[in-house]
């Protein structure tokens, strides 16, 4: 502390500064703030000194306020989010059953599919045997005409 700085008693410094005396005897003693012992045990305080430290602590209370909104606005956006995550899930649910029912038709529809394609092919083979049979028959009948002549 220089001989020409201004000093406060360590009442009127914990007066002007808003903290108990004894929170600036442990700033004092942890060298966060300049002090003179006079011969009487009373302490000077650097005006100086105090200033700085009211200033840290007016940051500190503005980030303490500032991280109480900060932390209200994450709980508000963890909130919206959660909600949302809910109706993803619960709209996902929805788009998952109606996909099961699609599946399900489908499957169904594969298996009448599957069904009418045996029919055709039965079909197909029976007018394959009849036609073969109409062959037959169409030379039987053309020997018969021939014979006849």
């Amino acid at each position: 502390m220089d001989d020409k700085e201004r000093v406060l008693t360590l009442a009127s410094a914990a007066r002007k500064a808003g903290f108990d005396p004894d929170d600036l005897k442990v700033m004092i003693a942890e060298g966060k703030l300049d002090a003179v012992e006079t011969e009487g045990g009373n302490l000077l305080i650097s005006e100086n000194s105090l200033k700085l430290i009211i200033k840290e602590s007016q940051v500190i209370e503005q980030l303490e306020t500032n991280q109480d909104i900060i932390t209200e606005d994450v709980k508000k956006l963890l909130s919206q989010a959660a909600f949302f995550i809910e109706r993803q899930e619960s709209e996902l649910k929805t788009y998952k059953e109606r996909e099961g029912k699609h599946i399900s038709l489908l499957e169904n529809a594969e298996l009448h599919i599957n069904k009418a394609l045996d029919q055709l092919d039965n079909l197909h083979k029976q007018n394959l045997i009849l036609s073969n049979e109409n062959r037959d028959l169409l030379k039987t009948l053309l020997k018969l005409k021939i014979n006849k002549k």
